[in-house]
């Protein structure tokens, strides 16, 4: 029945679109040898697109930039080969040392929150410090999703406000972090822990033994499949929370923004604990949200569109238009 169904329906040109986009992300990745098995989970957005025409053709929309940027960040992988001979690596060590060595004795804060890590992980309190930072660090991946799933499910006026403004606020940054990425890449404290001041070479990426540079298996798989290992500046783990809660400011309880604000403060310490980022990076996080927020807040007094488009309305992406 169902397939009579989906026979007897007119393809549109949106969800040829989207199986020609599918088809070509996962070609590109087996043209270059670049594909992990995750990947192949977006073969299930193809089914989606036929199954609700109508909802599905909201869905796919409205959540274009995010999708457009995970696909983008993701490609970062062909990219940085490109980048070893501009990544920075002495001046982020230089500077967080000066600014903030006289927190770890003249050392940057990274490299010996990972010495303690490393001198303790055999005791009860080492492995708990060390398995709560991995926790918080995976979190990541979750919050923003789950965050605009929510809004976008349950509909009505006041949650797609919510939905449009947030998306809308995350594509600058999203936009921002993949032009700053590009156009000047950083290395982490890690590469510093365990390459010294060393530039960047092929030989020397494919080399690296992530376990040597940071603690916790479920961060060393992910930064070990990470697309990009030199986009330190900004630290999307620091910004991803930093924005919801500068979003949640007057507009949820309280409590709400009481813990949104602990977990980015958790977060921004998870990611020094584990050796990920500087506290630099985390400055320029603040810097990156605090654009993304003015130019978000400032877009919404020029543009409008209509929050809740009846069925025979056209669809239109919505998450350039800020509430």
């Amino acid at each position: 029945m169902a397939a009579r169904v989906l026979i007897a329906r007119r393809v549109e040109l949106w969800q040829v679109t989207v199986c020609a986009v599918i088809s070509s992300y996962l070609a590109l990745g087996i043209a270059t040898h670049s594909l992990r098995p995750y990947h192949w989970a977006i073969l299930l957005a193809a089914p989606l697109a036929f199954v609700s025409p109508h909802r599905g053709r909201r869905f796919f929309l409205d959540w274009l930039p995010l999708f457009a940027f995970w696909m983008m960040y993701d490609r970062l992988r062909l990219l940085q080969p490109l980048l070893y001979e501009r990544v920075s690596v002495r001046m982020p060590y230089l500077i967080e040392c000066r600014l903030f060595g006289w927190l770890a004795g003249g050392e940057a804060p990274p490299h010996l929150a990972h010495a303690w890590l490393v001198a303790h992980n055999e005791t009860l309190f080492g492995a708990a410090v060390g398995w709560a930072a991995q926790l918080v660090y995976l979190s990541y991946l979750f919050i923003l999703p789950v965050h605009l799933a929510a809004w976008w499910w349950r509909g009505g006026a006041v949650n797609r406000r919510s939905f449009v403004r947030h998306l809308s606020a995350f594509t600058v940054l999203h936009a921002a972090a993949l032009v700053i990425y590009i156009s000047i890449p950083v290395a982490p404290p890690w590469w510093v822990s365990l390459h010294g001041m060393a530039q960047p070479t092929a030989n020397l990426v494919a080399g690296t033994n992530m376990a040597d540079a940071m603690d916790g298996v479920i961060v060393q798989r992910m930064i070990k499949n990470a697309a990009q290992w030199f986009g330190a500046v900004p630290s999307l783990h620091a910004a991803y929370p930093m924005l919801l809660f500068a979003l949640s400011i007057r507009r949820r309880s309280r409590i709400t923004v009481a813990m949104l604000g602990v977990y980015s403060a958790a977060m921004c310490i998870t990611t020094v604990i584990l050796n990920q980022h500087y506290i630099i990076d985390l400055l320029a996080a603040a810097i990156a949200v605090a654009i993304a927020w003015m130019l978000a807040s400032r877009a919404s007094r020029f543009l409008s569109q209509s929050l809740d488009p009846p069925d025979d309305a056209e669809i239109t992406p919505t998450a350039l238009v800020p509430d």
